[in-house]
């Protein structure tokens, strides 16, 4: 009841950026804002190259159930001090910057990423999944389904979210 709403905001948000970039990729000549808004995205999603393809691979929506199912195993279904104190769902590490350390880490080690709210969790995440490199098997089996008209299945992506937790396949 918390988690879906959140996570149907970002997709719907990330949803109408990804038809703006298509009315924008398939107009011989763009307006002044219409070039900044998609300088504002290859920055947004990490693409140094401004590869139109790389971002239409990268510019896409996290399967809700995926979402929901990362945030309930993350969280241990919103009971884990990381949720309730940092508005952590997803378990999102880090290694500078706001976040919680761990009770059993020693020494400087990674702490769990920190929000002011749960949507900015969920943002991070889909930041997250849609960017890091550990996640480019992810973007590429997604973009498939999509090239073949497919829904985008949780159950086939989850198998590329195996460099998620430390536990690797056993996560997935």
């Amino acid at each position: 009841q918390i988690v879906l709403p959140l996570i149907i905001q970002e997709n719907n948000n990330i949803r109408l950026d990804r038809k703006t970039l298509f009315t924008v990729i398939n107009k011989s000549n763009n307006s002044d804002a219409e070039k900044n808004w998609l300088e504002k995205k290859f920055k947004q999603y990490g693409v140094r190259s401004r590869d139109l393809s790389t971002l239409k691979i990268r510019m896409d929506e996290i399967p809700v159930s995926l979402a929901i199912a990362q945030s309930a195993k993350e969280t241990g279904w919103g009971t884990s001090r990381f949720a309730q104190e940092g508005n952590a769902l997803f378990g999102q590490w880090t290694w500078s910057g706001e976040g919680l350390k761990p009770k059993d880490a020693k020494g400087k080690g990674h702490k769990v990423m920190k929000f002011n709210v749960l949507q900015a969790s969920v943002r991070a995440y889909q930041r997250n999944l849609n960017t890091h490199s550990s996640y480019k098997d992810f973007r590429k089996a997604r973009a498939e389904l999509r090239d073949l008209g497919k829904p985008l299945d949780s159950l086939k992506l989850s198998k590329f979210l195996n460099k998620y937790a430390e536990t690797g396949n056993q996560y997935v």
